[in-house]
């Protein structure tokens, strides 16, 4: 069985192993108006309970990232998760729960007029020994993301996806421009690198 370790600057971060999830996600966010460089998320869902239920644990959330970090994704054979992370007890009623999530073209318009303290973020990514892939924002797509995703479903395979997208595809969930879209089975290793 597989497990997720992640270094930055080469210092271990977390790693994410399946004796503990049914499954994982990791992910790396850039945009444009900061202010963070860069942020990463490590989060899974804990081992399904008899009746369908499971716990979300976090690794990391929201961690920023700086111009000369090296993130390194290592996908292995392993199974320990490493720090182990309580589980969160989300008691939210559903009554208590927004219902409607949509922005508006206000609340678009006044996002997209923030500062822009990030412009000159850049990325270099290397997935498995492939040729190296830039990707840089710019004033049409000003969203950067990189995303891994692992179930046990499928547990000899990684998902590894990068790509650009605008603010209004980002809040219209339509997507974007696929830069890498690829299952990685067995060892993979993804370097990103924020210049």
């Amino acid at each position: 069985m597989p497990v997720l370790h992640i270094t930055k600057n080469d210092i271990h971060l977390c790693s994410v192993g399946s004796d503990d999830v049914w499954m994982f996600s990791a992910s790396v966010h850039a945009d444009i108006w900061g202010p963070a460089c860069s942020e990463l998320t490590v989060t899974g869902g804990g081992k399904r309970r008899s009746e369908g239920s499971f716990d979300f644990l976090i690794w990391e959330m929201a961690h920023a990232l700086r111009k000369g970090d090296r993130i390194v994704f290592s996908f292995e054979e392993g199974s320990a998760s490493s720090p182990k992370q309580p589980a969160i007890d989300d008691e939210t009623p559903a009554e208590d729960m927004p219902t409607d999530l949509a922005a508006s073209e206000e609340d678009i318009t006044r996002l997209a007029a923030r500062p822009k303290s990030n412009q000159d973020c850049r990325w270099r990514c290397v997935v498995s020994g492939e040729p190296e892939i830039l990707m840089l924002p710019d004033d049409h797509r000003q969203n950067l993301d990189l995303h891994l995703l692992w179930n046990e479903m499928r547990a000899h395979r990684v998902r590894v996806g990068l790509s650009r997208s605008s603010l209004d595809e980002v809040v219209s969930r339509s997507g974007g421009e696929g830069v890498f879209l690829e299952y990685i089975e067995g060892a993979a290793r993804i370097e990103l690198s924020i210049e």
